[in-house]
């Protein structure tokens, strides 16, 4: 079933001109190739408009994005569609794909900027007859307003002539080109996701103005078709990194997913315990979208296992994911609303089960009885067994000696032998206002050997965080 883009907030022609840097397209394999799209025949797009205008076609005009929440009138989108079809081999491999526009002109107070969504459009449809109602000839979109089914992150979009909005879409295009969807055709919804308002107003430069630098542009980068994507490691280490990542949001309210990916591609974690992980629906998922654009950019498949913490098919929960081979998962519910996910994994020869759990955030007494769930539920798992997660409880408190009496602190044994490490100002390694985030071995665990343990800081130039907590990665060596 479609989705309509409010739901979704809530939680050929002619001679293709193809413009290829390094070596040709299907015939180099030496570097990396770069496919840039916008020329007539590549592109097509146009404005859906709502209310009186709703049986409007806009094609050939500027392309327009605007919210609503009162007259219906205001509220319109734009559609496009890119031909990845018979300009990118099926199944090549995507390091990066990025749409781009250029604005036209904006409403508002000079330089604000707007939060624009983007989504793919599950639906075939046809610039010249596509409105709010219909997608072309007698057929209607399924949703008025046009048909979306994943989202794939946002983009601010400046009032200002002649500024660009960039929008990452390297997971949309890797799997679309990968044959995932009904068409390797990448089709792509834009709208304002915040609170409408005359002055959201935003237009753009459509696929047939006259200047090629001004049209929407899909810049899709491609790896080598020379070399193939590492496999996955036997080393005789395994890294795991815990991180609650704030249902996908940072502090400020924007999407940290990029920013997330971005922390793992550079700090190359075997396996992840992710807490306040969502899921909105089968196609909208954060795992999802973090384990399409680690594919993208390390060439390497990850695997995922979630479990909402209540049991529910969506909403918030825990998941592992990991680079390795998996052999098996299993989850659990605790009382109150909690869960555990786990992956068993095959390193250096041994099996080794990895959980991850986020404890209860109000009541000593609620984290106490869950540790013993937790515990219990595990050891009916084989050893070598690791337990990560957000335990809410911080080293003293009777949780966290309920933990220590069958399990290491990853971080507390890293420090003992002079091997744990933090950044400037946060010397206790804190993950959050104190220590709350842990990486556990089991004390029956004899095969890992803790090797390093370290939290980071992840404020850019600006000081702004990907998630309120900091990620805490520990090392351990599998003999």
């Amino acid at each position: 079933m479609f989705e309509s883009v409010g739901a979704t907030f809530r939680r050929s022609v002619g001679a293709f001109a193809l413009f290829v840097s390094g070596s040709l397209l299907l015939g180099g394999t030496a570097a990396a190739q770069t496919v840039v799209l916008n020329q007539p025949g590549q592109v097509s797009d146009t404005t859906l408009r709502n209310g009186a205008y709703a049986n409007t076609n806009y094609d050939g005009e500027p392309l327009i994005t605007r919210r609503s929440d009162s007259d219906p009138d205001w509220e319109r989108r734009t559609i496009l569609k890119f031909d990845t079809e018979n300009t990118i081999p099926e199944g090549a491999r995507v390091v990066s794909a990025t749409l781009t526009l250029t604005v036209k002109s904006g409403l508002g107070t000079a330089g604000q900027t707007r939060p624009l969504g983007v989504y793919r459009i599950p639906t075939g449809w046809l610039e010249n007859e596509a409105t709010w109602i219909r997608r072309m000839g007698s057929s209607n979109w399924a949703t008025p307003g046009g048909d979306v089914s994943t989202y794939f992150g946002s983009a601010s979009a400046s009032n200002t002539a002649g500024s660009r909005v960039t929008f990452d879409v390297t997971s949309l295009v890797q799997r679309t080109v990968n044959g995932e969807f009904d068409t390797r055709y990448t089709r792509m919804l834009l709208a304002d996701v915040a609170t409408g308002s005359k002055e959201t107003f935003r237009e753009f430069y459509p696929s047939e103005d006259g200047t090629a630098s001004r049209r929407p542009t899909l810049t899709v980068v491609l790896g080598t078709t020379a070399t193939s994507p590492p496999p996955a490691t036997n080393s005789s280490t395994i890294k795991v990194l815990q991180w609650n990542i704030a249902q996908g949001y940072d502090p400020q309210g924007q999407s940290n997913i990029d920013r997330v990916v971005a922390f793992i591609v550079a700090k190359r974690p075997d396996v992840i315990s992710f807490n306040e992980i969502n899921k909105y629906s089968s196609t909208n998922s954060h795992c999802q979208q973090i384990a399409d654009r680690l594919r993208a950019q390390t060439g390497e498949t990850w695997t995922y296992h979630w479990i909402q913490k209540s049991g529910a098919a969506t909403g918030e929960g825990e998941a592992v994911m990991t680079r390795l081979d998996v052999d098996a998962n299993d989850d659990f519910l605790l009382s109150v609303a909690r869960s555990v996910a786990m992956l068993r994994l095959n390193v250096n020869g041994r099996i080794v089960n990895v959980f991850s759990t986020h404890l209860d955030h109000q009541s000593s007494s609620t984290r106490m009885t869950q540790i013993r769930q937790l515990v219990s539920w595990a050891a009916t798992h084989a050893e070598q067994r690791i337990i990560a997660g957000d335990f809410n409880a911080w080293p003293g408190t009777g949780e966290y000696n309920e933990m220590l009496r069958t399990h290491n602190d990853g971080w507390a044994v890293a420090r003992s032998a002079g091997v744990a490490y933090s950044f400037a100002g946060n010397p206790d390694g804190n993950t959050r206002n104190t220590r709350i985030d842990y990486v556990w071995g089991s004390r029956g665990a004899t095969a890992l050997q803790v090797l390093r343990a370290e939290v980071f800081d992840t404020r850019d130039s600006s000081g702004r965080k990907p998630s309120d907590h900091n990620p805490l990665i520990v090392t351990y060596r599998v003999n």
